[in-house]
Parts: structure tokens; sequence; C-alpha cells
């Protein structure tokens, strides 16, 4: 028992240990490196600052609209019958049911980066005063443009989850709630639970591996180009709630 105990200490002290270990190799490799010029243009611009990045937004946003509404057009409104569900396949998930499953993945993305949209189009339009290709026209139709865009992915995703709720009657999400990941998780079966439960551990050992990457990046950027603490400040505190959570809930899941 105190082997295992000891080898989980040791896992988890892991990914700490290598993103120190990769922040000193990479200050110590960008040391000898000279300054690349700070006239780089990093604002993925064609005509105006930055309309190359909020052009990909906007097409992703495009694609996936027209992806989800695609998957609910292959999804009946009605539910088939529990003999015509499955029909001659052997899987456990229906045609229809796979279809539904891939517009609520895409109607979750399509509101995480339509409101990324308008985060930026905001910041730009409240901050292009330092930007000298910044008109303000252009910035503030890419602003209603973002938001007319989280207006019709909430109006799909909407559409999206009643869908959804008409068949699983037994599980519905109600996006009104203010806590309508945990409802929805407590009408789960413990197999599904189990599965979320993997998901979750997984999704908690990428974050930490993408945090201590995005630290490492962030380090060399502040060698290559200029100090720049905050995204690093942010990172650490972001990383520190992560892990924190993490112990918190396995406390008291030990003490129950």
């Amino acid at each position: 028992m105190k082997n295992s105990t000891s080898t989980s200490i040791k896992k988890r002290l892991r990914l700490p240990l290598y993103a120190a270990a990769g922040a000193v190799v990479g200050f110590l490799g960008a040391s000898g490196i000279h300054k690349i010029p700070s006239d780089l243009n990093w604002t993925l611009s064609v005509y105006y600052d930055y309309d190359l990045l909020f052009a990909i937004l906007a097409a992703l946003v495009v694609v996936m609209t027209v992806w989800n509404i695609f998957s609910l057009s292959r999804t009946p409104s009605v539910p088939p019958m529990e003999d015509d569900t499955h029909g001659d396949s052997d899987s456990l998930i229906s045609p229809a049911e796979r279809s539904l499953g891939k517009a609520m993945i895409l109607s979750g993305f399509s509101v995480i980066v339509s409101f990324t949209w308008a985060a930026l189009a905001l910041s730009l339009y409240a901050s292009n005063r330092n930007l000298t290709n910044s008109p303000d026209l252009f910035n503030l139709v890419n602003f209603i443009a973002a938001c007319i865009s989280i207006i019709i992915v909430a109006v799909l995703q909407s559409r999206t989850v009643k869908r959804y709720n008409c068949y699983f009657p037994e599980r519905t999400l109600d996006l009104n709630s203010r806590n309508m990941k945990k409802d929805h998780f407590e009408k789960l079966d413990e197999g599904e639970k189990w599965i979320v439960y993997r998901a979750a551990y997984r999704s908690f050992q990428m974050m930490n591996v993408l945090l201590g990457v995005g630290m490492v990046s962030m380090v060399l950027y502040s060698v290559l180009f200029s100090f720049a603490p905050f995204p690093i400040v942010v990172l650490s505190l972001i990383w520190i709630a992560n892990i924190g959570i993490y112990y918190r809930e396995t406390y008291r899941a030990s003490n129950q």
C-alpha cells in the first residue's frame, strides 16, 4: 500500500518537474539566439489589422454551423420505435443518435468559437487606438458580425438540445438551469457515469500537459520577443486551480 502511494505521488509530481525542466532548457537554448526583429508581423492581416484572424474564426463558425444543421437534418424530429432504432447494425448507437451526438458536439464548439470571436472583436474595438491600420468601421462591423454569430449559434444550440431531449427524455438538458451539467450527470446510469469519470480524468491529465506546454511557450516568447508576465501568471493560476480542485474532490471522496 505504501509503495502504491509513493508511486502515485511521483506520477503527480512528474508533470510540474517536466514543465520546469522544459522552461530551463528553453531559456538556456534561447539565451544564445539573437532577438527576432521587433517589427515582425503578428497581426495576421491582409488589408486591416487582424482581419485574417477574424476571417478564420468566421469561417470556423460557418463550417460548424452548416455541419450542425446537416447533422440535425439526418436526425428525425420523432425518435424511431425501439425495434427500428438500430436496424440491421450491431452497434449500440443508431445512426440518428450518432448524428445527434455530432450535432451536440458541434453546437458546443461553435458557441465557444463565436464567443471567442466576439471577445477578440470587442477587445480590438476598445484598443484600436494603438493600431495604425484598424479603422473604426471595420472594427464595428466585425463586432456586429460576431454578435450575430452568437445569436445564430445560440438558437441552433437550443434546437439541438430540444432534439436531444426528445430522444432522451429520461436525461433531459435544461439550458436555463445553473447546474445543467450536474443535473444531467445525476440522471446517468452507473456505466455512463464511469465513462464520464474516465473522460474527465483524461481531460485533467491532458490539461496539465497543455498548461505546462503553454508555460514553456510563454517563457520562450518572453525570451525571443518581449517580457509577457500576464499570460504566465494567468496560466499558473489556472494550473493551480486545476490541480487544487482535483485534490479537493479527491479528499472529499476519500472522507465520505
